[in-house]
């Protein structure tokens, strides 16, 4: 899912060379209809297309308010123990200034992107010397310019063997749970301006084990409370899954944000996109489905207006996660490719694209823009 190092400093040259577009379309874009309602609209890019790809290239100037990639994962930015690169993520943070764009960091901790000689270091001093350092050194390079940062990643896993159902991860090996409260601290003080985020998935829908995931994030943002640790919105990834929406509740996902709500926090969807495994081959008959799923799902998050972001994770068929297939959750058993996203291969709108747009000019109008 995520371009190797060095696509993404190639990546980075190819955009810092890619004129700036004409201005966009009269036709309002996603980003316009949510700023209407005082929401961001967003989308995660492929870093390396920006330089070569003309139509995709449009497509995120016309649709996307704020961007976001993979380029700022810890893997990326030190590749040894010796060596900190900011520029490939200089290079798409100015490409999005100079379109109108905010950019969101994602993310600084993450378990699968963690540098590989992390593990190596020799105590958990070391561990947590090298975590801080890099927590507080790239938000202090950055700081004040970020719409947000994914602070940490995907910690949680139900059903893991820990009673404080913390994924298991090279962090927690080398310091322990208390990782995290160094993240958010480290990333506070050197940022004291940019949102602080906790990102996750598998709380959208009524099942036992996302029934005991939504608890366990309820637990985490609570210790952090208690603990005075910073935090300022969490992100729910929304990845969701036309075969799944036999176990959506209205209730039960709108009660969780209501939740999250309560306890003072911003609310993102951070990764939203459609798995249509097992919904029908037949294009048209496809297509409607998935629309139906992002429209049912961003009717009940939208009416929290403590949601304030929306973001796609991508654009086009042509660059999904989905339609990569590497997930055998994801590949059809009829052998066609997935339909995921709000347009296709060829750039061209789905009906997805207007059931978004519906949710998002239906939405309860927020009283101030996001920033």
């Amino acid at each position: 899912m995520t371009p190797s190092r060095r696509a993404v400093l190639a990546a980075a040259a190819g955009a810092a060379l890619w004129p700036r577009a004409p201005a966009r379309a009269a036709a309002p874009g996603l980003r316009d209809i949510a700023a209407q309602r005082g929401l961001t609209y967003g989308t995660y890019i492929r870093a390396e297309m920006l330089g070569s790809d003309r139509d995709y290239t449009d497509l995120v100037i016309r649709e996307a308010g704020l961007i976001v990639c993979s380029c700022a994962h810890w893997r990326h930015l030190a590749p040894t123990p010796t060596t900190v690169d900011y520029s490939g993520v200089e290079t798409v943070y100015r490409w999005a200034v100079a379109h109108g764009m905010k950019y969101r960091g994602h993310a600084l901790l993450w378990g699968e992107a963690a540098p590989a000689w992390f593990a190596e270091l020799p105590s958990r001093a070391a561990a947590e010397r090298a975590l801080v350092e890099h927590v507080a050194g790239t938000c202090r390079h950055f700081a004040g310019r970020f719409q947000s940062w994914d602070v940490v990643n995907e910690a949680i896993k139900a059903g893991d063997g820990r009673p404080d159902r913390l994924r298991r991860n090279v962090f927690l090996d080398k310091i322990g749970p208390e990782y995290l409260d160094l993240a958010f601290n480290a990333a506070r003080a050197a940022d004291p301006a940019t949102r602080l985020v906790y990102n996750d998935f598998d709380v959208e829908f009524d099942t036992p084990y996302q029934r005991e995931k939504r608890r366990a994030v309820l637990d985490l943002v609570d210790g952090f409370k208690k603990r005075g640790v910073p935090l300022d919105a969490v992100g729910i990834q929304s990845h969701i899954a036309t075969a799944r929406m036999k176990d959506f509740d209205a209730r039960v996902l709108s009660d969780f944000l209501q939740a999250l709500s309560d306890r003072g926090l911003e609310i993102m969807l951070t990764e939203l996109d459609v798995v249509d495994r097992g919904a029908p081959s037949a294009i048209a008959a496809r297509d409607e489905e998935v629309a139906a799923c992002y429209r049912r799902y961003l009717d009940v998050a939208l009416a929290n207006p403590a949601v304030s972001t929306v973001i796609s994770w991508g654009l086009t068929d042509r660059n999904s996660w989905i339609t990569a297939g590497r997930d055998p959750e994801t590949r059809r058993s009829d052998g066609l490719a997935p339909r995921p996203l709000a347009f296709d291969a060829e750039c061209r709108k789905k009906p997805a694209y207007d059931a978004i747009a519906a949710a998002l000019a239906a939405a309860p109008r927020r009283r101030a823009p996001a920033g």
